[in-house]
């Protein structure tokens, strides 16, 4: 069950951001693997061993690692997911014949209406909502670059969120859990992480060799 929250989730990403022009900006990462390695190792040093007061973790990076800590299980050296971060969003996007079949199934009608090598991205927001809660939430989707309407997106996403209860009731949110006083924002083409004393913007989330 959880590795199925963790590829709705994908299936969620990979349906949510807002850009569809085929050149990628150096600022997109992909899921990866090794990704999941350096972000855990990033994430660790600022939360937990309190080595760091800061750290950078690209767009690719901080995907892969939430779906690690979903139980989404390995990542598929093939699966050509994009994500980019800006300050104002996180966005995925990749082709409909690149996500895993499971996620194909999550995404039910939308994936019998269109054409297997259609571009979906996904626009996902970030939310500070607790003392020590952020939100990830799906703000829309695209198809070939045109906004998928609402009044389709909202039931077919709440069907993801019965299924799914780790998920909200709306299918659209996944809340993360930090230190008291940690915060998670986003900057150019990372997620930026700190305690409250640290600035997120002094370590780099690339490993020396990368």
């Amino acid at each position: 069950m959880i590795r199925r929250v963790g590829i709705a989730f994908l299936a969620i990403a990979a349906a949510v951001a807002g850009r569809l022009d085929a050149q990628q900006s150096g600022k997109e990462g992909r899921l990866s693997r090794e990704g999941v390695v350096r972000a855990t190792a990033i994430v660790d040093s600022v939360f937990v061993s309190r080595t760091a007061k800061s750290g950078r973790v690209e767009g690719g990076d901080w995907g892969s690692y939430l779906l690690a800590r979903l139980g989404a299980g390995a990542i598929p050296d093939t699966l050509a997911i994009m994500i980019g971060v800006d300050s104002a969003h996180i966005e995925v996007h990749g082709r409909l014949q690149d996500l895993p079949l499971e996620a194909r199934r999550l995404l039910g009608p939308l994936a019998s209406m269109v054409d297997s090598s259609t571009v979906v991205a996904a626009d996902v927001a970030l939310q500070r909502t607790g003392r020590e809660i952020v939100r990830f939430y799906l703000r829309g989707i695209k198809i070939n670059g045109f906004p998928f309407p609402e009044f389709l997106l909202g039931p077919m996403m709440s069907q993801v969120g019965r299924q799914y209860p780790a998920l909200t009731a709306s299918g659209r949110d996944l809340y993360v859990q930090i230190p008291p006083d940690g915060t998670v924002r986003l900057g150019d083409g990372a997620v930026l992480i700190a305690t409250v004393a640290g600035s997120p913007d002094t370590t780099r989330s690339t490993p020396p060799g990368r």
